[in-house]
């Protein structure tokens, strides 16, 4: 065969595979946090809903505590920028993990929701 044919045939199957993966990836999406099903979670990736009822903010770690049905403690670390206060409504996406007995999220992403 000569190069350009492969070169072609590559080119095509890299547009297709790239295609794909689009369509694989918007169709995934993140468990919403449901009361009481926390425990089942440990190590998943969920989405949470929430008010935030109190910020600590530790130097590179900040603690929001968000009200949903009972209050979930959200671990986000280098919090630098962000513009958040108490009340606002807020989207987090993060991973549940356990610390010393009790449940939190360790958050990857935090959004206001207006």
């Amino acid at each position: 065969m000569k190069e350009t044919t492969l070169l072609k045939i590559a080119l095509i199957c890299s547009l297709i595979g790239l295609f794909v993966l689009y369509l694989i990836s918007t169709k995934i999406e993140a468990k919403e946090y449901e009361h009481g099903e926390l425990n089942k979670n440990i190590g998943d990736d969920v989405k949470l809903k929430g008010t935030i009822t109190k910020i600590t903010d530790k130097g590179n770690v900040v603690f929001i505590e968000v009200n949903q049905q009972n209050p979930i403690t959200i671990v986000l670390f280098n919090g630098d920028d962000l513009k958040l206060k108490n009340g606002d409504n807020i989207e987090v996406f993060g991973e549940v993990q356990e610390y010393k007995g009790k449940n939190e999220i360790i958050a990857q992403k935090i959004r206001a929701i207006r």
